[in-house]
């Protein structure tokens, strides 16, 4: 198996022209009813096999990412649109937090990036992300996906709600 940095460069430099990158999302919530895997560029969708082997069908959604740094960048994050008109997200959400576990296990987001000419192992990913918030407005669910933060405020505690619920009247 070549190593993985060895095939993103070939995609650049030596891929045909008739390939392209498709860019996929898995989001996941422990309280979600399934593992989102939503990709825009195929209405059919298509499947596709991830690092760990397994073969996944990637369901077509429209969106729009941006990202919000170069991906060689520790802070790499993306901003992402879905034009899904609430029929996805907004339900997940409702789900998780009438089970209580959305502000202690935030929605995890997993950014691949596949060839078109070889869906059998990913180009680029998976970049473990999260959402910590969602919005819905007129062109459906929006939320920046950034990198998980280890230690906020320096002290090696994570200051969580469900552990002091005396800062919930600060949020």
């Amino acid at each position: 198996m070549p190593d993985l940095a060895d095939y993103y460069i070939d995609f650049f430099f030596g891929a045909p022209q008739s390939a392209a990158e498709l860019q996929t999302l898995e989001i996941s919530q422990p309280s979600f009813s399934q593992v989102w895997r939503i990709q825009s560029h195929y209405h059919e969708g298509f499947w596709a096999r991830l690092e760990t082997g397994e073969q996944v069908f990637f369901q077509y959604v429209p969106m729009r990412l941006k990202p919000l740094d170069e991906r060689a960048n520790l802070d790499f994050g993306l901003t992402v649109t879905l034009g899904d008109l609430g029929e996805i997200l907004p339900d997940e959400i409702q789900r998780a937090r009438a089970a209580g576990t959305l502000r202690t296990h935030p929605p995890t987001v997993k950014y691949r990036a596949y060839r078109t000419d070889n869906l059998e192992q990913p180009m680029f990913g998976p970049v473990s992300l999260q959402a910590r918030q969602i919005v819905r407005g007129e062109e459906g669910a929006k939320f920046n996906a950034t990198a998980p933060e280890a230690n906020a405020n320096k002290t090696g505690i994570l200051y969580r709600s469900d552990l002091y619920p005396m800062l919930q009247g600060f949020l």
